[in-house]
């Protein structure tokens, strides 16, 4: 099953991600595609805000992985900067998801076959104009 919305701005994305963070359950991840300012760190913003967090949520391209204190926890990963794809085992992503965290994760091509079948994918395209953006939700099967 597929959903689909039009964003129009920053602001409904991270709407959209706090409302689509409702469907996840402990242990989910959710694979975040498209291409640089999309929206990414936007949509997993509202994720965090949906799951009660209400810090600050940067893209975490230097630190490779963030956690937040929500309630189930959030783990954040970007992977743009993942120097192989086997430099994935050493980040601690399979132990997020043993601990029941939702994992989010910008660029998780950088990894492929890391991932578990049952992942949420999320694809964040270009709309209309240049504030707007299709975004896309499936789980499993890819985007």
């Amino acid at each position: 099953m597929k959903q689909r919305w039009t964003s129009h701005n920053p602001e409904e994305t991270r709407a959209l991600g706090a409302e689509f963070v409702k469907k996840c359950l402990p242990g989910d991840v959710v694979l975040l595609h498209g291409d640089l300012g999309l929206g990414k760190t936007c949509f997993v913003q509202g994720m965090a805000e949906g799951l009660g967090h209400g810090g600050n949520v940067t893209s975490p391209t230097y630190a490779l992985i963030q956690e937040y204190d929500t309630t189930p926890p959030l783990a954040h990963a970007d992977l743009y900067r993942l120097e192989s794809a086997d430099a994935i085992w050493g980040l601690g992503l399979d132990e997020c998801m043993d601990a029941g965290m939702i994992l989010a994760v910008e660029w998780s091509e950088r990894a492929p076959g890391f991932w578990p079948a049952y992942a949420w994918h999320v694809t964040l395209a270009p709309g209309a104009d240049e504030h707007s953006r299709e975004i896309q939700v499936c789980r499993g099967g890819g985007s």
